[in-house]
């Protein structure tokens, strides 16, 4: 695996900036990459995945057009994030390249913000997940739904 630390963290994404080009990288624990590509000065965007945590495999998936706002070029961005954790693992691996998984109790209640939850851990440590809209709308319907079958 390539160690290639790249300039900038920028909510979960790492960040290259050149000449006018912004270069988001998000690599996931099963082999893919997703990149999204946001050109300033023309004011486009395009999202693709690769296979390859350093992003140089065979390519998954693309945007067939280019993004004309931050916006869509985002909620794109984030679709094939989504969709690109839910594919098995590449590359023959035999298990998952991601170094923090978290296997320990709760201590204590879970904070519930807007878009996430916070767990502090017995260790001490705390963890936060981050859910989109609709992960946080399923999520409570199913809480909902288990705590009427144990009433």
């Amino acid at each position: 695996m390539v160690d290639d630390a790249w300039p900038e963290m920028v909510e979960g994404w790492e960040l290259a900036r050149s000449h006018g080009r912004e270069t988001y990288r998000k690599r996931l624990a099963n082999n893919v990459t997703v990149f999204a590509i946001w050109e300033s000065a023309a004011g486009l965007g395009r999202v693709k995945a690769r296979v390859g945590s350093a992003g140089l495999g065979r390519e998954l998936t693309c945007s067939r057009t280019d993004f004309r706002d931050r916006e869509s070029f985002w909620t794109a961005a984030w679709c094939v994030v989504e969709m690109a954790a839910n594919l098995p693992l590449f590359d023959g691996e035999s298990a998952s390249p991601a170094g923090s998984v978290v296997h320990e109790r709760v201590a204590g209640s879970v904070e519930v913000a807007e878009d996430g939850l916070t767990f502090t851990l017995v260790s001490g440590r705390t963890v936060t997940v981050v859910l989109s809209g609709e992960q946080v709308v399923g999520l409570a319907r199913e809480l909902q739904l288990a705590s009427r079958v144990r009433a």
